[in-house]
């Protein structure tokens, strides 16, 4: 046994997770066998924003090898999950906000099966204004996206009246206005960010399994498990202690698998299909459309300084 502290600087050091994965040992969520497993497919809205006034799920439901078809009537009144602010239907309930939003869900005995089941169901929408910019989503006539938005959980401001614009900070140090006055020089920019998809070769993907004593199982890759079991129980109302999350090799992530995404929608189908486990994953294009990527950005920045570079404002 040697003494000598390991020196990791100008000397290769291998993965931690290297040898699983080129060797093939490292088990992923689409690696973990569940006797009796279902497969799960959604329908998605194929609008911006719409009210839906009808789901006919009877061609679905008798389709051979389809053992459960759940819609936003089936779950609780305004079953949402959210990182911070809790604002995600876990399926549309009366309205859609995105192409892409979930409206219904086939659990099926394989993944072909439940694809064609989802081709049976009938929606009628009643399509509505879209905004798509983000500030013309913040001007006072600009559709509401979120109704509801007062009574969601998790609000870092208070709202008293529904608004696009859920969220204000003001920062400021000094007279920032007597700061421009004594400029010699404004400088002022506006720089935009572009939406941006991680591009994981994985895309999100799950196993859950809920037991007859309500204890859920969850197999998905997430870097986040213990924040993300809380953000589960608060989204089902059920105590924390009741998910056992199995960790899993995660099939990339840069920066895009800690939320729960449809992991607690699998609660509730795996409950419609008498507890049997049920595994859901999205293909490219839903990864694409409806996944959880970074956010875009557009932000206007104003500096007032002396010729001699002397920053004397900044305004963000």
């Amino acid at each position: 046994m040697t003494t000598e502290a390991p020196h990791a600087v100008g000397a290769p050091v291998p993965r931690v997770d290297g040898p699983g994965k080129v060797t093939g040992d490292a088990s992923y969520a689409a690696d973990v066998p569940a006797e009796g497993t279902l497969w799960a497919k959604p329908l998605r809205s194929p609008h911006a924003h719409a009210r839906v006034l009808s789901i006919d799920t009877a061609r679905a439901r008798a389709l051979p090898g389809v053992h459960a078809v759940v819609t936003g009537d089936d779950l609780p009144p305004n079953s949402k999950w959210g990182r911070k602010t809790v604002d995600v239907p876990l399926l549309a309930q009366g309205l859609v906000r995105f192409p892409g939003e979930q409206v219904a869900v086939v659990v099926a005995d394989d993944e072909e099966t439940a694809e064609r089941a989802v081709a049976l169901i009938d929606v009628v929408y009643e399509e509505l204004e879209a905004v798509i910019d983000p500030e013309k989503a913040m001007l006072p006539d600009a559709p509401l996206i979120h109704p509801d938005v007062v009574t969601y959980d998790g609000l870092v401001n208070p709202l008293d009246e529904p608004s696009n614009v859920v969220c204000r900070f003001e920062w400021s140090k000094g007279d920032v206005e007597e700061g421009f006055k004594d400029a010699e020089l404004i400088v002022e920019n506006t720089y935009t960010t572009p939406k941006v998809h991680q591009g994981y070769i994985e895309t999100h993907n799950q196993l859950v399994q809920v037991e007859p004593g309500g204890r859920m199982h969850v197999w998905a890759p997430n870097k986040a498990p213990y924040t993300t079991r809380g953000q589960i129980a608060k989204a089902l109302d059920i105590p924390k202690e009741q998910i056992v999350f199995h960790p899993v090799t995660i099939g990339g992530d840069f920066g895009g698998k800690g939320s729960p995404m449809n992991i607690p929608l699998g609660y509730y189908l795996s409950k419609a299909a008498g507890g049997r486990p049920v595994r859901m994953a999205l293909d490219y294009t839903e990864e694409l459309l409806a996944g959880n990527p970074r956010h875009g950005s557009r932000m206007t920045v104003r500096t007032g300084v002396k010729r001699d570079g002397t920053i004397v404002a900044h305004d963000v």
